[in-house]
């Protein structure tokens, strides 16, 4: 009887780590309002700019990071109204800014930016949220690239390399 038991906690303790790694870490309830905070430098994706009559950030729109705080650092984290959904990607798009508030958006010379979302939200708009063991990447459907930032505030989309610069809680 004894090692029915002993076996059956074995079994138990070998297939529960599986289930976690092979099941993934999913990062938000759809819908849900998040904050994206850098692992490197401690601040948040920023959209919202207070001299900018529409109230974002432009290059063409551009997300800095700034100061973490209600104000321009929410983000609404969809799935629902994707081109091919999958249950994979994510459409990140500013929280509590007027209607219309874009979505962001990468393109494959590291741009990333703000611009009006697609219906469905095409491959540039969609992002895999993907868990790096101390916070997540955000990987570009169309560019297979991450969410990257610097010291100096900037956020642009590189080539995944595991660094701080490129996670995300």
């Amino acid at each position: 009887m004894k090692s029915k038991r002993l076996a059956r906690l074995v079994g138990l303790a070998v297939a529960v780590p599986a289930l976690l790694i092979t099941t993934g870490v999913s990062a938000h309830a759809d819908g849900q309002n998040i904050t994206w905070r850098n692992r490197a430098t401690d601040k948040c994706l920023y959209w919202k700019d207070h001299s900018n009559p529409w109230g974002y950030l432009l290059q063409a729109v551009n997300p800095i990071l700034g100061v973490c705080s209600p104000q321009g650092s929410l983000w609404n984290d969809e799935s629902g109204n994707l081109q091919d959904q999958t249950g994979e990607y994510w459409v990140e798009s500013p929280a509590g800014g007027p209607a219309g508030r874009g979505c962001l958006t990468a393109y494959s010379n590291g741009a990333a930016y703000l611009e009006p979302c697609s219906s469905p939200a095409n491959y540039w708009e969609q992002w895999k949220e993907v868990w790096v063991g101390n916070g997540f990447n955000l990987v570009n459907r169309m560019t297979g690239q991450c969410l990257d930032s610097n010291a100096q505030g900037a956020v642009y989309t590189l080539k995944c390399n595991g660094g701080q610069y490129q996670v995300w809680y």
